[in-house]
């Protein structure tokens, strides 16, 4: 907590050896981001140097206290056999494979103050999938199912979208189970950015309409068609986190205290930092009842916690 508001970060990849990829997007990006000027995309911090050592968990507790977060949301990631392209630009391919049993470890070691969310390799059999979020709820105690498409093909060979039938079993169970899917999006979420093409979701959600889905990333670029998914369905729900502070990022900022109800505050942890994501959020013109809607209230009834 900080001064009167609780806050969850909805989205911080711990520094753990899988995620190491992401730190070295981090570094790698400092300088080219230094002229857009957006202090969560700059800040560093101690734990960010020591991805994969224990020494990374102990700073980053200290640093969610720093911060007043109470609360992380960790997703997990399964990607492609064979792994996918490293976003960093480095040579070869990259296996970012969080698994549900990584989670709940993460989970004592961080005394309970982390969420976390299974990640689904989605060129996995239906059957396959579905047993993976049961045994998740039921087992693990996730509280929702991290979707890349991004990283895979659909069955006929091409791009893999929300609304593709091979991936209507997946919602199904999280319909049963009374969860959410928090869908990947934004600039690194496929081979282009042309993966943020939002048409589909629409389509999914008219479908299904008690399905709760969240975009990661908020949609980024593709801003405004975010937006209209927001505008027309109430289960959907935009986590913007770096890029409200990103060319075109007032957008989302200013749409806050017309969605109040469907906008969560996440870092994006290692890409944002703890601190000055906090501290730019609190400059936002919200009130202080739609705030706390921003920073805790809206993930709270997602993950059902108090």
């Amino acid at each position: 907590m900080i001064g009167n508001f609780k806050i969850i970060d909805f989205r911080c990849r711990p520094p753990i050896a899988p995620y190491k990829t992401l730190f070295e997007i981090k570094m790698n990006r400092l300088t080219w981001e230094n002229r857009f000027e957006v202090p969560p995309s700059q800040g560093v911090s101690p734990s960010m140097y020591h991805a994969g050592e224990d020494a990374g968990i102990v700073y980053l507790k200290q640093e969610m206290d720093a911060a007043g977060i109470d609360l992380i949301v960790a997703p997990g990631r399964r990607t492609p056999p064979g792994g996918i392209e490293n976003p960093a630009g480095g040579e070869g391919e990259v296996d970012f494979n969080v698994t549900d049993e990584m989670l709940v470890e993460l989970r004592k070691r961080l005394d309970n103050r982390l969420l976390g969310l299974t990640g689904l390799d989605l060129s996995q059999p239906a059957d396959v999938l579905v047993a993976q979020i049961d045994k998740a709820v039921t087992e693990h105690d996730l509280r929702g199912v991290v979707m890349e498409p991004g990283y895979f093909t659909a069955p006929n060979g091409g791009p893999l979208w929300a609304d593709d039938p091979s991936l209507y079993p997946i919602y199904e169970t999280v319909i049963k189970h009374d969860i959410f899917v928090m869908h990947q999006s934004g600039i690194y979420a496929g081979p282009d950015f042309g993966v943020n093409h939002w048409p589909p979701i629409d389509r999914l959600l008219q479908e299904f309409p008690n399905l709760k889905l969240l975009l990661a990333h908020g949609g980024y670029p593709a801003i405004v068609e975010a937006l209209a998914l927001g505008s027309k369905h109430p289960n959907f729900y935009i986590s913007p986190d770096i890029y409200c502070f990103f060319p075109g990022g007032e957008l989302y900022v200013n749409a806050i205290s017309k969605m109040p109800d469907q906008f969560i505050f996440a870092s994006a942890y290692p890409l944002g930092s703890f601190k000055e994501s906090v501290d730019g959020s609190l400059q936002f013109p919200l009130s202080d009842d739609v705030m706390q809607k921003y920073l805790y209230g809206n993930a709270a009834r997602l993950l059902k916690v108090e």
